[in-house]
Formats: C-alpha cells, structure tokens, sequence
C-alpha cells in the first residue's frame, strides 16, 4: 500500500495538506518531523506534533472527505505516499461489517478532532483570564 518508489519532499514551513481541501493521499513519514493545525474561528490551533513513521491524511483514504486539519513541514520531511487507488484494492478484500466501522471510526474521529481545537480555544481563553487576575494588585 505504501509505494517506496513514490516520495515527496518538503522544506520547513511548507504546507503538505490544506484543512478543507480533499485529496486521495496518505503520507507515512520516512524522516523528518510535521506540525498538525485546526482552524477554529480565526485562530490556527496546533493539534499535535508527528514524527518518523506516523501517518497522517488518512481519512482521505475512506471516502471523499475534507481535509480536517493542515499538516505543515518542520524542517525538511519526506513522505512515502499511500495511494487511495492502491488502498481501495486492499479495502475492498475487507470484510463490508469492518468497512463499516472504519468510516464509524473516521467520523467520530473527525469529531473528536474539531472538539479538541475548540478546547483548545477555551483553554487559551481560561489562561489569559488566570494571567490578568494575576498580574492585578490588590489593595
């Protein structure tokens, strides 16, 4: 499903995937590292941080579905492709029950995805709070 002979290279700060946008890939990081973010209202949220030999851009694969978030290089990163063609094949030898419960899957996890962002906010939010009534002096 991974096809070694398909690699794709970026520099630091260059964007991979664009939150909204739909797209028939996967990438499994062969070197290098990559930021994940949400928008939220008009703030980018950082949801997480991956490494060499996670994956990301996966529910891309399940159906034709928006991009949920944006995946940005940090430093230069190479990816091994993971072709929706190739994965269709492979999804398709699977039994239909088990395909239902990875689009199950993939939907709570979009879900799951947005909340955490929204969180985020309201943390950010709670903290700047906690830091004014902090620096206020009392009399």
């Amino acid at each position: 499903m991974i096809d070694t002979n398909i690699v794709e290279r970026f520099a630091d700060g260059q964007n991979i995937i664009t939150e909204g946008i739909v797209s028939t890939k996967a990438y499994i990081i062969t070197s290098g590292q990559v930021k994940v973010t949400k928008k939220v209202g008009d703030k980018q949220i950082v949801i997480g941080n991956l490494k060499e030999g996670d994956i990301f851009g996966e529910m891309g694969l399940l159906g034709e579905i928006n991009r949920t978030a944006s995946v940005t290089a940090i430093g230069d990163v190479n990816l091994g492709v993971i072709d929706k063609e190739l994965f269709d094949k492979f999804i398709n030898t699977v039994p239909e029950e088990a395909q239902l419960i990875f689009r199950a899957l993939i939907e709570r996890l979009k879900i799951t995805t947005t909340k955490l962002a929204s969180l985020a906010i309201q943390f950010e939010k709670v903290k700047k709070s906690m830091n004014s009534l902090s620096t206020k002096t009392f009399d």
